[in-house]
């Protein structure tokens, strides 16, 4: 009877931390998601042919202030850093007079080849 408790605790506490895990975005729905904010930043774009995750001063300034950056490269030529808010931010930043600090917004600039 002990050890069927045991083995009950063990488990629940396990499944906790499998329910809150990450669920990674299904094919195709980051590459549609970096187009459509290129598009609504009134970039041309066609299609998007890839992404990669950014690198260098730029992704590091825009990582401070909550954002993930990708180098997104179009069908068109044209190549863009797009930045947008984290997937997963955790819990809401605070100002210094405890008001919830708004979610930034995406930015996209474009990238000379």
């Amino acid at each position: 009877m002990r050890t069927a408790a045991v083995m009950a605790l063990v488990f629940g506490v396990s499944a906790i931390g499998v329910a809150s895990a990450d669920i990674p975005p299904l094919p195709g729905e980051q590459q549609r998601y970096l187009l459509s904010v290129i598009e609504s930043a009134n970039h041309p774009c066609g299609e998007l042919g890839s992404y990669t995750a950014a690198t260098g001063s730029d992704a590091d300034n825009y990582t401070s202030q909550g954002l993930d950056a990708f180098v997104v490269s179009c069908s068109n030529g044209k190549t863009y850093l797009v930045a947008v808010p984290r997937r997963r931010p955790g819990p809401p930043l605070l100002d210094p007079s405890g008001k919830p600090v708004p979610s930034p917004e995406p930015v996209v600039k474009e990238m000379s080849p």
